[in-house]
């Protein structure tokens, strides 16, 4: 009996842990610990806790692994801080992801994108996984290292065989991202790798959001357009699966997410005030999107397809994008939607036809074999 009485005293003298008290410390990092970038490089830091309402999260954009430079752009040491609900919640509607810049943090401090890269080299905006310009861990540089997809092997959380997924990434509005596989349902009765119900049209090469539609598909291994489920996994909470196709992490936010402004999401991701390179296109009204039809002597509807803001469809707004599909100049599109154009791309042939097979693969997702 005292042999109980003191193992409950000791139980109750232990700190509470992050994940009991709300805050989810424990999913990060401990990056002090890793072999770092390599030779020359600063050694990476990050620093995660609650205040506010928030989940934030401190890093110097430094990752915990070896460095491999596979764009022109170097690997620089940048002061980031990022700031996510703690208590997410769905948003009535959908929203689409920035263009450019952070859509979310990954367990190391390293900024998550969207799947689309950007206008340089241009024509660009396509698929920088399928164009093959990531390193093993679905990351380059640009303005900072970020990643396009997750490999859950890289962050040092491979899973048992028949066990699901660790938390990889915390989206923009607080949702988290586990690994591709989970439980089928709440019994864990069966572990299935979760996937995107997103379906390439055709090569994307460039202007991938294009490229791809949501086709809602059955099966409880199919997830909702912005890549997650409220599925049995997790208790029916809501949350997003890393997958390997597109778009890789996020389609969307289902959430609402801590920006609620161009300025203030620079201002959290920490995006440099100088050089700060093509910013996402504003989303036109249905009075913009006419009266430029009009101007241009366009279809309406072709217009409104084209910038991705018709139907059912929730995706990030692309000028040249839009420009191209619809073989119409970007800088009189641009001003005839009444707005300045920020770059003049170079014209280039739409790759190849659809149904072709690409060139790229996305990350791959292998079962741990078990355990001798």
């Amino acid at each position: 009996m005292m042999r109980q009485v003191l193992i409950l005293m000791a139980a109750l003298a232990l700190p509470m842990s992050a994940e009991d008290s709300g805050c989810p410390t424990d999913a990060f990092m401990d990056v002090t610990r890793t072999a770092g970038a390599g030779e020359g490089y600063p050694r990476p830091r990050l620093e995660v806790q609650c205040e506010g309402g928030s989940l934030v999260v401190f890093s110097n954009a430094i990752p915990h692994y070896r460095f491999v430079q596979i764009t022109p752009n170097p690997l620089l040491e940048l002061n980031r801080n990022y700031r996510m609900p703690l208590d997410p919640r769905l948003a009535e509607e959908p929203s689409p992801l920035p263009l450019f810049g952070p859509s979310g943090v990954a367990i190391n401090g390293i900024p998550i994108f969207g799947p689309n890269e950007g206008p340089v080299p241009p024509p660009g905006f396509g698929d920088p996984v399928y164009n093959s310009i990531m390193d093993a861990c679905m990351g380059h540089t640009a303005r900072e290292y970020h990643y396009h997809a997750l490999v859950q092997s890289c962050f040092g959380t491979d899973s048992e065989p028949d066990e699901p997924s660790p938390i990889l990434a915390f989206a923009s509005d607080g949702f988290p991202v586990y690994g591709p596989f989970g439980c089928v349902d709440s019994e864990c009765s069966k572990v299935i790798e979760f996937k995107s119900s997103w379906e390439q049209l055709r090569s994307p090469e460039i202007d991938a959001w294009d490229a791809y539609r949501f086709t809602p598909r059955e099966g409880s291994e199919y997830l909702d357009r912005c890549n997650g489920h409220s599925g049995e996994d997790h208790g029916g909470a809501y949350h997003y699966h890393a997958t390997a196709t597109w778009p890789y992490v996020l389609g969307c936010f289902a959430g609402t997410p801590s920006f609620g402004s161009e300025q203030e999401n620079r201002q959290m991701s920490g995006t440099p005030r100088r050089g700060r390179g093509p910013q996402a296109d504003p989303r036109p009204s249905a009075e913009q999107i006419a009266k430029a039809a009009g101007a241009l002597g366009i279809d309406q509807t072709s217009l409104a397809e084209a910038l991705g803001v018709s139907g059912d469809r929730i995706i990030p707004v692309s000028y040249a994008s839009a420009a191209r599909a619809l073989n119409i100049d970007y800088q009189a599109l641009s001003r005839a939607l009444g707005v300045e154009p920020q770059f003049n791309p170079r014209r280039r042939g739409a790759g190849r036809r659809r149904g072709e097979p690409g060139r790229g693969q996305g990350p791959r997702f292998r079962r741990p074999e078990p355990r001798p």
